[in-house]
């Protein structure tokens, strides 16, 4: 009740008094305080039509458009903002997370810079310049700029983590069990880093390891369903078929709304010779999934196997449907189809 009185308040002083800003400001900061960004952002608009050069609005007025994914006007803001303010380190960060964003490596780059020349021991900086050469899939420069956001501040767990996953990706797994250890010390109960360290230990083959680490991660959120599916198919990797397909079962049992279990428990049964079953979870997977194309193959196969060649020529020819580039499809699928038909005529 007293929010909405504050709220009234300030809005008749803003209507009263339309040249101070500091109402504004006030009125807005209710609104953000309450995630209420689209009447923060009406605010800002108002406060910018009247004092344009305002530069703390303007960068208020670009994180909500960041918040709402409109990169473009987000841009418009903080470039508005950089014009007046170019050596503010905010500004020129700002600028770099919305292009890293859209996937503009060099204007990420040139803003992320600028702000290293600003502040040149910025750690979040460098880590986001290590983020930057990761999605470009240049890994050694990722873990260089990683690497020196760690020296600047030891105690960042996310940090150590994106270090960790830069190891991982290229293959040096006890380098990135390394550092997700360094990440689980600081907080034991971060789940992500310790779910991280076990699938290290897991690429490994250091199952024993690995187990105590995805129970652990288990412990800390029964309900974390990526957790439940990485042990299944590290389980399923150690070779306890049994057990993978208990502990994907109980992942389906979370979360119902996720193909992932489904598809990857299918797979299993199929290498068990249990086809039937296999098609009942593809089917249950394909109502979940964006992209259908695999898993048309996929039944398509398990039909194959139980020489059911009339539903596989069916469920190739939605996969070539779903994929009408791919050339491989469309080869077995006539190579089915032809079969289909000698078959009847036989």
């Amino acid at each position: 009740m007293h929010k909405e009185i504050l709220i009234k308040d300030l809005k008749e002083k803003i209507a009263n008094n339309p040249e101070c800003d500091e109402n504004y400001r006030a009125l807005a900061n209710i609104y953000v305080a309450d995630e209420d960004y689209e009447n923060a952002l009406d605010v800002y608009v108002k406060l910018l039509e009247k004092f344009p050069q305002d530069v703390q609005a303007l960068i208020n007025t670009g994180s909500i458009y960041f918040y709402k994914k409109d990169y473009e006007k987000a841009i418009e803001n903080y470039l508005k903002a950089n014009k007046i303010e170019p050596s503010s380190f905010a500004i020129n960060f700002n600028l770099g997370n919305v292009y890293a964003e859209i996937g503009s490596f060099a204007n990420a780059l040139r803003y992320y810079n600028n702000a290293l020349e600003i502040k040149p021991d910025s750690a979040d900086v460098y880590n986001a310049i290590g983020f930057l050469h990761q999605d470009n899939e240049d890994y050694q420069e990722a873990r260089r700029y990683y690497q020196k956001a760690i020296d600047l501040n030891s105690e960042c767990a996310e940090y150590e983590i994106n270090l960790a996953n830069v190891y991982q990706k290229i293959n040096e797994f006890e380098l990135a069990s390394k550092h997700y250890k360094i990440a689980y010390d600081m907080d034991n109960s971060d789940k992500k880093a310790c779910l991280c360290l076990a699938n290290a230990y897991a690429s490994m083959e250091n199952f024993d390891e690995a187990a105590k680490y995805f129970e652990r991660t288990t412990q800390i959120d029964p309900n974390y369903y990526p957790a439940w599916v990485c042990w299944a198919i590290a389980v399923a990797d150690s070779g306890d078929l049994d057990r993978a397909i208990m502990l994907f079962k109980h992942a389906i049992e979370l979360d119902v709304s996720k193909p992932n279990a489904y598809l990857l428990l299918a797979n299993i049964l199929i290498g068990e010779k249990r086809y039937s079953e296999a098609i009942s979870l593809y089917e249950s997977a394909l109502k979940l999934a964006v992209d259908k194309t695999k898993i048309y193959v996929l039944m398509a196969n398990a039909y194959m196997m139980l020489d059911d060649i009339k539903n596989a020529a069916k469920y190739y020819r939605l996969a070539m449907k779903e994929d009408p580039a791919n050339l491989e499809i469309k080869l077995i699928y006539i190579d089915v189809a032809n079969n289909f038909i000698m078959k009847k005529v036989a």
